[in-house]
């Protein structure tokens, strides 16, 4: 079974009930959200209520996520580039941001001049690839400290970066964007309503984070207390009082892509709303046996492969899998132009090009997407391993 009866001792931080733990979690190492192997163990919890997935926001956690985010290093298996977004059957690759930038412009009439605020803007590639498209907006980004002042702030159209509360920002926009940010809050709702008031009238807010339903990988993700399917975002979404305009699954393979827009009237309450929705808490527990039991197949199938062997992919995936294995990977295989010929782990990245034929390939992904992805590369002769 994946789920002990006991309870956990706090509660849901989306709806306020009961939290039940997964017992099998704590089996599993983590990593942390910038790709950096954190420790084994921890604890994953499945609200009775409503059924998110999350992580107790207890002060341990809170702790934990202090320590990540002081050594936090954005993209380092690439000197700082933003990773790309591959199509797992053409092979074409674009930065998740300019992928973003796209969706907004093919979904929106944006006008020529605006105001835009990146909340968690890192080093600033949305900032980056935004301003690109739209050089006459003014940008702002916000961040938790000011390590990439320097960076950020020399990005044509670039305001300022912003260290401190939202809150004490004076400004208001027309986008305000949370690119891989609302997972690590612990009061999703109470955040979202709280940037009411930095929209201007008509303004969106565009969220990005990790789909749940189809990355069994995010759950092993340290600093994500919040692990989001869309019927839990739609939900925190509604009780910020917020409307959701356009939801996708998978425009960005693994992720949700969601704008909102603020709902007329008040219609929000700091007090928990206890659900009672037991047919999708059940579901979620199937999805999270599944997961789990692909993260344990797949671990098996490395350990059951005589000799060394290599991994596609150098982000969350191929980080957790080759810290599991420890000495049994040899290298990293990636496609990303800019992270072949640096090292990861202290493991070479190489390109597809030299794998030797016949090489054992770990390929961490979900099955769908794995299968295109060795058919893609069927090319290359090596011997890619996958999971149902």
């Amino acid at each position: 079974m994946v789920m002990e009866n006991e309870y956990f001792e706090s509660n849901c931080h989306i709806c306020g009930g009961n939290l039940s733990h997964i017992a099998s979690f704590s089996n599993f190492l983590q990593v942390t959200s910038d790709c950096r192997p954190w420790k084994t163990g921890g604890s994953l919890v499945l609200c009775q209520s409503c059924g998110t997935v999350q992580k107790p926001v207890t002060e341990i956690y809170l702790k934990e996520a202090e320590i990540i985010y002081a050594q936090y290093e954005i993209y380092s298996q690439s000197g700082g580039v933003e990773q790309s977004a591959f199509d797992s059957i053409t092979g074409a690759a674009k930065s998740r941001s300019t992928k973003l930038v796209e969706w907004l412009t093919t979904n929106w009439n944006l006008p020529s001049t605006g105001k835009l605020l990146d909340i968690g803007c890192g080093n600033g590639a949305f900032l980056r690839a935004f301003g690109s498209t739209y050089p006459k907006w003014l940008m702002t980004g916000l961040e938790l400290n000011d390590r990439n002042r320097e960076v950020v702030e020399a990005i044509s159209g670039v305001q300022s970066l912003h260290v401190g509360s939202i809150e004490s920002l004076q400004d208001k926009f027309n986008v305000i964007s949370l690119i891989h940010a609302l997972e690590h809050i612990p009061d999703p709702s109470s955040f979202l309503h709280g940037l009411k008031e930095k929209l201007l009238p008509g303004g969106i807010l565009l969220i990005e984070v990790p789909n749940l339903r189809t990355s069994p990988f995010d759950i092993l993700i340290a600093d994500h207390c919040t692990h989001f399917t869309s019927t839990i975002l739609s939900k925190v979404v509604d009780r910020a009082n917020f409307s959701v305009i356009r939801l996708d699954q998978d425009y960005i393979p693994k992720e949700l892509t969601v704008a909102i827009e603020v709902k007329n009237g008040s219609g929000f309450s700091l007090e928990p709303q206890s659900d009672d929705n037991q047919e999708y808490t059940q579901n979620t527990h199937t999805l999270l046996h599944q997961h789990i039991n692909y993260l344990q197949s797949l671990l098996d199938l490395a350990k059951s492969v005589p000799g060394n062997v290599g991994i596609l992919g150098t982000s969350i995936a191929g980080t957790w899998l080759a810290e599991s294995l420890h000495n049994k990977v040899k290298f990293f295989l990636d496609e990303d132009p800019s992270r072949i010929g640096r090292y990861h782990l202290k493991r070479p990245i190489i390109s597809p090009d030299a794998v030797e034929d016949g090489y054992p390939v770990l390929v961490p992904l979900p099955h769908a997407i794995a299968v295109k992805v060795a058919k893609r590369l069927s090319h290359l002769n090596c011997n890619f391993l996958t999971v149902r």
